[in-house]
């Protein structure tokens, strides 16, 4: 479901937009084979990312922002922590609550600077790895 919030919802700060700028807020349930895994919480200021529709949403929101928009995303900063799903989680990944999931919690940057999105994702504790490179 895609919803319109004001940015008093995630901290202008967060996004680096002035205050009462709007944002969209989507929450996206993504399944595997059938199967839910993740639950995503994404805040997308309006005036960077312009047009995300339905269409956009089933499809690839970051494809949207590089094809259609001509956008370059250049980083995001992640940090994974492990928790406990809400009610609603448990509801959306077919889960109990003492079911351990693990939030990736991320803000991502196109290559001018400018921060297009702000998510957390909550992923099923048993479909989730982490991979890691270092190199010195």
């Amino acid at each position: 479901s895609t919803r319109y919030w004001s940015s008093d919802v995630c901290s202008s700060d967060l996004l680096k937009i002035e205050e009462g700028d709007f944002v969209y807020y989507i929450e996206r349930t993504r399944c595997s084979e059938g199967e839910p895994y993740v639950v995503e919480y994404t805040y997308m200021p309006i005036d960077v990312i312009p047009g995300v529709k339905r269409e956009v949403l089933e499809n690839s929101i970051y494809e949207h922002i590089s094809k259609d928009l001509g956008l370059k995303i250049k980083s995001a900063h992640r940090t994974v922590r492990a928790t406990l799903p809400t009610e609603k989680e448990e509801e959306y990944l077919k889960i109990d609550h003492c079911f351990p999931i693990l939030e990736v919690e991320q803000v991502a940057f196109l290559d001018d600077g400018r921060i297009f999105e702000y998510s957390k994702s909550r992923h099923r504790g048993d479909r989730f790895e982490l991979k890691t490179v270092s190199v010195q």
